[in-house]
């Protein structure tokens, strides 16, 4: 299994790129997960561990309907509408 540090590092982001300002805290926010539906048991361990240690108010999950693909904008738009923050990510 391979860990990503989520904070980000911009010495590798081009400089048109910004990153998302971070949440001081996740209580009572709508965090959004997107997966591309592998590794599903990973995914749900994550949500769990957010929902029991951070209190989010709602967490809203989506899984791209096809693993090769990329996940459909609509999806994606949804996420970014409903939700204060959100984890993308790939499993094996």
């Amino acid at each position: 299994m391979k860990v990503f540090n989520p904070i980000g590092d911009i010495r590798y982001v081009e400089k048109r790129d910004k990153l998302a300002p971070r949440l001081s805290e996740l209580t009572g926010k709508v965090i959004g997960f997107v997966s591309n539906g592998a590794g599903t048991a990973y995914f749900q361990r994550i949500e769990e561990l957010l929902a029991e240690r951070a209190k989010p108010a709602q967490i809203i999950t989506k899984v791209k309907p096809l693993l090769s693909a990329p996940c459909p904008v609509a999806s994606l738009d949804e996420v970014a509408r409903a939700c204060n923050a959100a984890i993308v990510g790939l499993a094996q």
